[in-house]
């Protein structure tokens, strides 16, 4: 059987089908397939390097293959960027679905977050009764090239801390500019010469397009507190009872009184991006430690919060709230990256 030449057949086809073919073969980031064979293959083998990492670290088995996860987007690197949703696939489409996204493994170096997300990936897959009538979508490595190595790191494989390379609305008025005079450009917290240029950052951005979560909780460590993004009239005393900073409350209780920090917006981060501009509640979860040997004890603190912000409705609160007046582009408590600047002391301890 004689080679066939893929590409010169795409040539001879209509140009419209020539240039959306040849995207495919173009675009290495992007894969067209999303739940083939091939794809099977892919994520096999994603699973066996995962679970690979796991006996590293000593947190036993991964259970990775056992999961039906999506896959559309590669790393810089070429590894899957993958998520499982459990309970209705498409909440988007469903105004009346409560949908919570859930991300960890955005930087490599804070390891205990990876093994956080598996933990809840575990518990949702024995426990269906908590996405009932619900969607949970989970991405728990969000950044596999800067966690998949010897020495991990907080940037991916371009030295970009994906958490600055989000498409706020201040990134290009203070990303660079606030990366050089707050962090003397220190390689870790570079954001990229542009917004939106990285893999993973396109990754989050389509699922919350996708998915339009009501809300989003990302794991990260080692600072030792959770924090809050998002539109203020959900921190209105009217409806503390059961809105989104009462989850934060709620959530703090459950971990034995963590503490809430009110952290400033960074330009180009996540809380900024779906929290501050998108105004979805966006909760911050630092976890106290990046040592692997404490994962399970981590988990033992957190998992009733975690079942707490999972099985909150905040979708009824944002219906029942529409009538309340708020004020555009303000978030209660949070200061601008420019103010943050000015109060600086706080900032040094930023790791998310």
């Amino acid at each position: 059987m004689k080679n066939i030449d893929i590409k010169r057949m795409i040539k001879q086809l209509p140009i419209g089908i020539s240039i959306f073919l040849l995207s495919a073969f173009l675009r290495p980031n992007r894969v067209h397939a999303e739940f083939s064979s091939e794809l099977s293959k892919v994520m096999t083998t994603y699973c066996a390097k995962i679970d690979a990492y796991f006996k590293k670290y000593k947190w036993g088995k991964s259970n990775c293959d056992t999961y039906k996860w999506n896959h559309v987007r590669n790393s810089v690197a070429g590894d899957p960027l993958s998520w499982v949703v459990f309970g209705n696939q498409e909440p988007g489409k469903d105004k009346k679905i409560e949908a919570t996204m859930i991300m960890c493994g955005v930087h490599g170096d804070e390891i205990t977050p990876v093994k956080f997300c598996f933990d809840i990936l575990t518990m949702l897959k024995n426990s269906p009764a908590l996405y009932e009538g619900k969607s949970v979508i989970v991405a728990p490595i969000v950044c596999p090239d800067s966690f998949f190595k010897n020495k991990p790191t907080r940037t991916n494989a371009n030295k970009v801390d994906i958490n600055r390379n989000f498409p706020t609305k201040d990134w290009h008025s203070h990303a660079l500019k606030y990366w050089s005079s707050r962090y003397r450009k220190d390689p870790r917290r570079f954001p990229g010469h542009k917004p939106l240029t990285e893999p993973e950052v396109v990754f989050q951005v389509n699922l919350i397009k996708r998915y339009a979560p009501d809300k989003i909780l990302s794991v990260h460590a080692p600072l030792t507190m959770l924090d809050y993004d998002g539109p203020s009239d959900l921190h209105s005393h009217q409806h503390l009872d059961e809105g989104a900073n009462e989850l934060l409350i709620q959530m703090a209780q459950k971990a034995k009184g963590y503490r809430i920090i009110d952290f400033p917006h960074y330009p180009g981060s996540l809380g900024n991006y779906a929290g501050n501009e998108l105004k979805i509640p966006t909760y911050t979860l630092e976890l106290p430690s990046s040592d692997p040997a404490k994962s399970e004890e981590f988990w033992v603190l957190f998992k009733d919060a975690i079942t707490e912000a999972i099985t909150k409705d905040l979708k009824r609160i944002k219906d029942n709230s529409s009538t309340v007046q708020a004020n555009p582009g303000e978030a209660v408590g949070k200061s601008s990256a420019t103010k943050a600047e000015q109060g600086a002391d706080q900032t040094d301890q930023v790791a998310n």
